[in-house]
């Protein structure tokens, strides 16, 4: 079970890494968008193959770092 969460996610992390290393301003910028579309089927994917606790810890470690982003940017901006 673990082998079939970790081929989603590794295709997903190797198409995240293509996306945003690549030059968008020339014709070399073309796998850009395509990486993208096949990250994010990839991690669709890996959210219906992997069990209700690994998606759970996911969506807890999403909600704490979303947070502690959010209490970042405001109080940056009260600063200014």
């Amino acid at each position: 079970m673990l082998v079939t969460c970790l081929i989603p996610l590794t295709l997903f992390l190797v198409a995240a890494v293509i996306t945003t290393g690549t030059d968008r301003r020339t014709l070399d910028g073309i796998p850009a968008p395509i990486a993208a579309i096949i990250g994010m089927g990839c991690l669709i994917w890996f959210m219906a193959v992997c069990p209700w606790q690994i998606e759970l810890g996911m969506f807890l470690v999403v909600l704490v770092w979303g947070k502690a982003y959010v209490q970042n940017m405001l109080n940056f901006q009260s600063r200014q």
